[in-house]
């Protein structure tokens, strides 16, 4: 009897020796932020995933070198995901933050758990960081808020109108570039708000 407990006791530490080992694996596996890179033109393009909005930004403590921006997922906003942008080369050059809408190639299907309700993604409006030598672009399903015109005066518009006109500011001071008054994103807001 006592042979046989020990070995339970044996095979119950196995068990939970393998289950530890598999969380440390998830938690070390970092999720790829970019669903698509391409090279057009010898500039290369990358594309993010498509996520709600910004969690946060600004230039790396550790290595400031480095811009990193942080997303919230699309289907779980407690999700974060980051990437970087890093500081110029010698033969490189910021040209700019560029806004648009892009239709996708195929519908995205978003199921919002909060509201039950389950809506198709068509199109999905982008913030395009544009380099000399090549882009990022960062799908932003958040940013149509901004083009909806009975949506200007509530505290969710307000609030991301600030925070990119924020990203635009810090970005434009990591690359020593300067930003036109009141920033970019009103005249895009202006010209495509329906």
């Amino acid at each position: 009897m006592t042979a046989l407990l020990e070995r339970l006791k044996q095979k119950q530490k196995e068990l939970k020796l393998n289950t530890d080992n598999k969380q440390n694996s998830k938690k070390g596996k970092k999720a790829n932020v970019f669903s698509k890179i391409e090279e057009v033109k010898g500039r290369k393009i990358y594309h993010t995933k498509i996520f709600n909005d910004f969690y946060t930004f600004g230039i790396s403590k550790n290595e400031p070198t480095k811009f990193f921006i942080s997303l919230r997922g699309i289907f779980n906003i407690e999700d974060i995901s980051m990437f970087h942008l890093f500081s110029l080369r010698e033969d490189d050059e910021f040209m700019g933050i560029y806004y648009g809408i892009r239709k996708l190639d195929k519908a995205f299907i978003v199921k919002n758990f909060n509201k039950k309700e389950t809506y198709t993604l068509r199109k999905c409006e982008y913030i395009e960081f544009k380099y000399k030598k090549g882009s990022v672009f960062c799908y932003l399903n958040g940013l149509h808020i901004l083009l909806k015109k009975d949506r200007v005066n509530s505290p969710y518009y307000n609030t991301l109108l600030n925070i990119i006109l924020e990203l635009e500011t810090e970005l434009h001071t990591f690359y020593n570039k300067k930003l036109s008054e009141g920033g970019i994103i009103p005249e895009w807001i202006k010209k495509r708000q329906k």
